[in-house]
């Protein structure tokens, strides 16, 4: 076999075990708001290794522009999902979800 299969062979099985490992992160901690954004980071992550394995063994210059455009979705998001879990916690002093959603409702049938 090619060393280069192998290699690329070798960095998918990477990149699926953290996508795997993001996904059941962001299925289990479905309450810890910050653990679902790093568990959503991780897959966006490991999206984007595919796509930069991927260029490094076969020259496709349109591989690394769509990891680098994962990338900065993946830079947008944190800061957007950062700045309203820190506003969420200065109103209300709570950083999980089950709260954050009792909270809105009883406020929503004021």
């Amino acid at each position: 076999m090619n060393k280069d299969f192998i290699i690329l062979i070798l960095y998918l099985d990477y990149t699926s075990i953290l996508f795997i490992l993001g996904f059941c992160g962001l299925i289990i901690n479905r309450r810890n708001i910050l653990l679902m954004l790093i568990s959503l980071e991780i897959t966006f992550f490991a999206s984007a290794l595919n796509f930069v394995f991927l260029c490094t063994i076969l020259p496709i210059f349109g591989s690394v522009v769509y990891g680098l455009l994962i990338l900065l979705i993946v830079i947008i998001d944190t800061v957007f999902g950062l700045s309203l879990v820190l506003f969420c916690y200065r109103s209300s002093k709570v950083s999980t979800l089950n709260t954050l959603c009792a909270n809105y409702k009883k406020n929503k049938g004021d």
